[in-house]
Parts: structure tokens; sequence; C-alpha cells
């Protein structure tokens, strides 16, 4: 029986073994389990980003068996890191895998497989998984161009930004820029798609390139885009002054031509050493965009359309239009050019032309303007003798609403300067300068007063009540009077200067003799000829022998100039109707010849401040204006080349001082007036912005110049006076090459 038994169960073991894979993995056979291995449950693809945490569960299968799961990791990639427990519990089938992503991770897309080992008593089982790894994703800046800065600029940048996919917000390192440079970033995360960025010049900032950073760091990488600031004063440069001569009635254009430069001349020579010094580029990129052109305050009946600096480009045309009913004159009209929130400026000097205007004769509408009673001279003083006559030489020769008004503010102050006996007290504000000669030097009361009265007298007033050509000239007279009767030349009671010739200063007699003369022939007070008279004998009677005058008995070097001004004196008194002496116009003459140092073709296109030169400006001018009044032609090599050169020496437009004196702007102005054209038209121009702009607009000496402003001045009130008396040239003498 028990042997039968045994054969049944082999034979049914067998079968079993047979058709295994046909039964279920657990049949209870007389009440005993079945026992299988372990099983992974399969675990899906999972992705991991830089600086992310991904957990992973890791199932088991344990198929009724019991007891401790050993558990390992193989295969990880580069910059992931797994975290876990090396055991599942005997109580436990699960556990946890910690997969973390370093900040390099996600410089290309890419999957990876990685191995999961387990090990329970002799079995061992092996299961993957794959890792995908994307590329990273995050923002990215868009390019900026160089952001140019003028000192005290400020402008609000919107700098793009890309999210490529990069949802999260970030924030932004400081910047810090040096030389006055400020950049302000937002304070909060970014979350939009552009950055708000500030960036300021001070006033007073260093001109030169710096480059910074606008930047932050995702999954420890940097995201930024290079900001470069240049701060120039001139990121372009258009021609200071553009002339345009236009017929009334035409077009006409003239040529603008720029500079694009980044920084001035002297800042781009200087490279390398400073550069390593001070950490900024003084060489950067020039500025290149876009310019556009426009005119201001135009005169009635004058259009200028804009024009428009292509990209790149140095030159551009203004077409100026002059109506048929624009007033012929010059017209000093202000450019503006803009690029974004850059500008320049220039000034546009136009001449309209009257087509019957001829050069040798004045216009029908200023000889009418003029008083009939008076005679025409050539540099007389009829110009001055009604405000009409003035008005319309000073537009054709340049003066405009607002040198007027710069007249009117300094003639105010001048009077308010004058003490209550009549006089005017010299000042003395500053030493002057060694090399720049000045009647200036050791000024007395008679020099300060006579000069101080010529403004008045050039608006014709005297001291008769109804001198006064305008509502706002009408309290001078009387400042008049009280000055001419302390000089003593109001009526003919003492001589002029109320002392012996050779007591006298010179530079007071000068002015004396002018202010007495033209006083006479605007009053016609015949009286107050005879003083004029007595005082141009007292002027001969200082000549020396070999015909010049000094400066003063103690000064006896210098006598060019002193010369130069005393015949100049004589030759106003001239047009005043008092005929100066004939033999000292000879002496003088002759003593002269020996101050010209022009070339040896053309000696007296220069003069110098001592016989043989070298030239000087000042006593050029002086010599060419006294070769005017002795009718020079003004088409001769020596005046076209001496004209030349004074018309070179002129105040720029940016000018906050000028390295000649209030003298040499005088009789410049009235050297180059003569002649006319284009050489006066744009020194005048000049000269007159100049004045304007450095004339005081604030405190007690509103409506003056300091005197430090000119070479050699030393005194307000002379520099003042001076400064006026240019202003007034296009009235205060008709002009020497023109007729009735």
């Amino acid at each position: 029986m028990n042997q039968a038994l045994t054969i049944i169960l082999v034979l049914v073991a067998l079968i079993a073994g047979c058709y295994s894979d046909r039964l279920p993995e657990e049949i209870d056979h007389l009440g005993v389990a079945r026992v299988t291995a372990i099983e992974i449950e399969p675990i899906p693809p999972v992705t991991l980003r830089p600086a992310e945490i991904v957990k992973v569960p890791l199932r088991i299968k344990r198929n009724n068996n019991e007891g401790p799961i050993e558990v390992s990791l193989s295969k990880l990639p580069s910059g992931v890191e797994g975290t876990y427990e090396k055991q599942i519990a005997a109580a436990s089938s699960e556990l946890e895998i910690e997969l973390s992503g370093k900040q390099s991770l996600g410089d290309k897309q890419r999957t990876v497989t990685v191995t999961i080992a387990i090990s329970m008593s002799q079995d061992s089982l092996e299961q993957t998984f794959d890792i995908e790894l994307p590329v990273v994703s995050r923002p990215s800046f868009g390019d900026m161009p160089p952001i140019f800065l003028q000192p005290g600029d400020t402008v609000n940048l919107r700098v793009p930004v890309a999210r490529n996919g990069f949802a999260e917000s970030f924030s932004l390192e400081p910047v810090e820029y040096t030389q006055g440079v400020l950049c302000r970033l937002p304070s909060e995360p970014i979350e939009d798609n552009e950055i708000r960025v500030l960036v300021a010049a001070s006033e007073d900032a260093l001109e030169g390139s710096q480059t910074q950073k606008i930047k932050t760091v995702i999954f420890g990488r940097e995201v930024s885009v290079p900001l470069t600031v240049i701060v120039t004063r001139y990121p372009f440069k258009m021609d200071e002054m553009v002339y345009a001569s236009v017929m009334s009635g035409q077009k006409k254009k003239v040529d603008v031509e720029f500079q694009r430069d980044s920084l001035e001349s002297l800042s781009r020579t200087l490279t390398g050493g400073l550069q390593a010094l001070t950490g900024v580029n003084l060489a950067p990129a020039k500025f290149n965009g876009p310019v556009v052109v426009e005119a201001e305050s135009l005169p009635s009946g004058v259009t200028v359309e804009p024009a428009y600096l292509e990209e790149g480009s140095v030159r551009c045309a203004l077409e100026v239009d002059a109506a048929g009913e624009t007033v012929p004159g010059l017209y000093s009209i202000p450019l503006v050019a803009t690029a974004d929130h850059l500008t320049g400026s220039g000034l546009l000097v136009v001449r309209i032309q009257d087509p019957s205007d001829k050069s040798d004769t004045l216009s029908d509408a200023i000889v009418a303007s003029m008083a009939k009673t008076m005679r025409f001279r050539r540099g007389g003083l009829k110009g001055r003798s009604t405000n009409d006559a003035k008005e319309l030489l000073g537009a054709f020769y340049g003066g405009s609403a607002q040198s007027k008004k710069t007249s009117m503010s300094a003639l105010a102050w001048l009077a308010a300067k004058q003490s209550q006996d009549g006089s005017w007290q010299p000042s003395n504000e500053v030493e002057n300068e060694d090399g720049f000669p000045s009647i200036s030097s050791g000024e007395k009361s008679e020099s300060i007063t006579a000069l101080a009265l010529l403004p008045f007298l050039a608006e014709g007033i005297t001291y008769e009540p109804d001198s006064a050509t305008a509502v706002w000239l009408e309290e001078y007279p009387e400042v008049v009077k009280k000055g001419l009767t302390w000089l003593g030349s109001s009526r003919p009671q003492v001589d002029l200067q109320g002392s012996a010739p050779g007591e006298v200063d010179l530079g007071g007699l000068i002015s004396g003799v002018i202010a007495g003369c033209e006083t006479s022939f605007l009053s016609g007070d015949r009286e107050l000829k005879k003083n004029a008279v007595y005082a141009l004998k007292s002027l001969v009677d200082r000549q020396s022998k070999e015909g010049s005058w000094q400066r003063n008995a103690t000064e006896t070097s210098e006598t060019v100039l002193p010369t130069l001004r005393a015949l100049l004196a004589m030759h106003i008194a001239e047009s005043c109707g008092i005929k100066p002496s004939a033999a000292a116009l000879r002496r003088a003459n002759v003593f002269l010849e020996s101050a010209a140092c022009g070339d040896l073709e053309i000696p007296k296109s220069r003069f110098g401040l001592m016989p043989a030169g070298p030239p000087d400006l000042t006593a050029t001018a002086a010599g060419l204006l006294l070769l005017q009044y002795e009718e020079e032609p003004s088409n001769s090599p020596a005046m076209v080349d001496g004209t030349r050169f004074i018309a070179g020496s002129v105040p720029s437009l940016e000018a906050s001082s000028f390295d000649q004196s209030t003298d040499f702007l005088l009789l410049a102005g009235e050297v180059l007036r003569n002649i006319e054209g284009e050489q006066f038209d744009t020194w005048y121009a000049r000269v007159t912005e100049f004045l304007v702009r450095t004339q005081e607009q604030e405190g007690d000496e509103v409506g003056s110049w300091d005197p430090s402003l000119f070479a050699g001045e030393t005194d307000r009130i002379r520099a003042t006076a001076q400064a006026i008396l240019c202003l007034q040239t296009p009235y205060r003498y008709l002009p020497l090459y023109r007729s009735e």
C-alpha cells in the first residue's frame, strides 16, 4: 500500500513539472502555500531638472517571501544623486528613492537608464528605469546698444526678457558704475517680460565709457547682458554756425555737417595709461543714430523745414524759405538737433537780401527813417537819430529783440551805478593780466565817466529831455546831463578834463573827445561844440614830436595803440563836423608806418603794439579801422588779409570767456561791419550770442558783465559800457563804404 501511494505521488509531481507554466502561481496542495521569487513593479520614466528633487516609489511584490530586502542604485549619471534607505524592512514592500539634480544639469537634452538591484537571501533581481534630463529652461536678455549720456542726462531703458519657457520670477544683482554714473534696477523680482532700468549721469560726470552687466543667476548659470554707458558732452556735434544768404522771396538749401564723436578730442587721445588707471575706456564707439535738426524762433516770413540726418551719415540739408514779405536783414536762428534724449545746438545765420540792395548805398527805407535835419556823413551819427533808424539798421546788421533787451538791461545797470555828482567811479575788481594790453589799467574817474556816457549817446540821447528816441530811454537824458556836467562839458565853463594837458589821463581824454563831439552834434549846441573843439585841441597838444601818443606821462613804452585810438577819436570828431588838425594826422600816420608789421607786400594788414611788431589783434583792428576812415578800398589786399586775421578771433557759441578784450570786440566789430558780408554776419552773430549769454542775470550786478570774462579787463563799468557799444555796432556809426 505504501509503495503504491509513493508511485502515485511521483507521477503527479512529474505531470505538474511538465505543465507548471499552465498552473496558477499559488496552488494550495494539501494546505501548503507555493513560494516564488520577489518582483519589482515597473517604474515609469521620471524627469529631473537642475536643483530639482524627484521622489521615485519602489514597490516590491514579495510573493510570500518574508524578510528584509537589500536595495542599491547604479548607473546614476553625473550631476544626479540618489538618497534612499538601503533596506526594505521585513514588514514593508515599499521604499522611496529621492533623486536630486545638481545645478550643472541641463546643458543638453538626454535620457539615462538607472538600475535598481534588490536582493533577499540568495535571490537577487535588477530593474531599470529612465531619467529624462531636459535642457534647462532659463530666460535670456535682449542685446542693448551702447547708451550715450550727456552730463545731467537721465534715461529710462527697457531691457527685453525672453522667457524661453521659464515661468518663475528672478532677482537682479545690483549694478555699480563709477565716475558719476548711476544705474537703478527694480528691487522687486522680475515677473514680466522686460526689465526697467534707470541710467543717469551727474552734471559733473566724467567723460568716458563703462561696461557693466545686468545679470541674475538661474540654476547656477549667469544670465546677463552687458550695458555700456558712454558719457560725453557731444555724442554728435553739428556745425556751430551755418550761414545762408537768401534773396527775399526765394528758397535756398544749406548743408549742415556733423561730427559723430563720442568724446571730445582731448579725451579721445588719452587712452592706454589713463584707461588702465581709471578703468574707463576713453575712446568708445561713436554714436551713429539718426538725428533731427529743427530751427526755433523763426523771424516772420522765414520758414526752415526740419532736416533728417540718416543713421551713420554726417551731412544733411536745411531748406530756408524767405517769403517775399520778409524784412531784409540778418537773423540768427537757433538750431536744435535731437536724437531721443540727446541734444545738440547750433546757429543758423541767415542774410535776407533785398534784390534792389546796392553795396555802396543804404536802402531807401533806412535813409527815409533817419532824421532829415542831420547831415549824412560816412561813419556819421545819423543812424541813431530816430528809433526807426536804429531798428532798421539793427535788423540789417544783426541786431535782435534779445540783443536789444540785453542792451536795455545793461543801460539800466550803468545808470544805477552813476554817483550823485554825475560821475562813475572805477571798480577795479580783478588784476590785469600780463600780456594783455588794455587802456583799462590805472582807470581814473574821468576815463570811466566819459566811457560810461558813450552807450547813452549811441542811443541818440543828449542832455535834452526830448532826445530820448523811445519810451524806455526817457529817464536817461538826466543821466547824460549829470555826467556831462561833472566832466565840465555840458556848458563851456572849464577845460573838458579840468586839468592841464600834461596831467590828463589819455583814456579819459580820448573818450571825453568822443563824448563831447557826439553830444554837440546830436544836440546842435554851439556852446557845447566849443568845448568839444577845445578837448580835441587838448588831445592834439599831447602828441609827441614823433607823431605818437602815450598812455600817460609815466608810461612811455606803449605808444602804438594809444596813437591809433587818438587818431580814431579825431576821425569821429570829423564825422561830427569838428575838423581835426591835418598836421597832427600827418605826423601820426608817419609814426604808424613803423607799427605796420604785415607781409612785405601788404605791411598794413597787421599792426603791433610796438614798432616792428609782432602783430596784435587789438592794434590790427584799430589800424584797419583807421585805414577805412582814410578811405582804403574795402577789397584792397591789406584790408582783405587784415580782416581775415581779426575775424578768426571770436567767442565760440559755448564759450564761458573770451581771450581778447572788449576793446578788440568793439574795434573789430566796426571794421568788419564796414566791410560787410558773410565774414561780419557770422562774426557778429557769435559775439552777440556770447554777450547775451554771459550777461549777469541775477544778483546786485544784474545787467552787467564780469570783467574777468574778457582778457585784460579790470573794471566792471568799463567792460559793461564797451559790451553795450558792441551790441550797438549796427547803428552807432553809419557804414564807411555806403552813402545815401
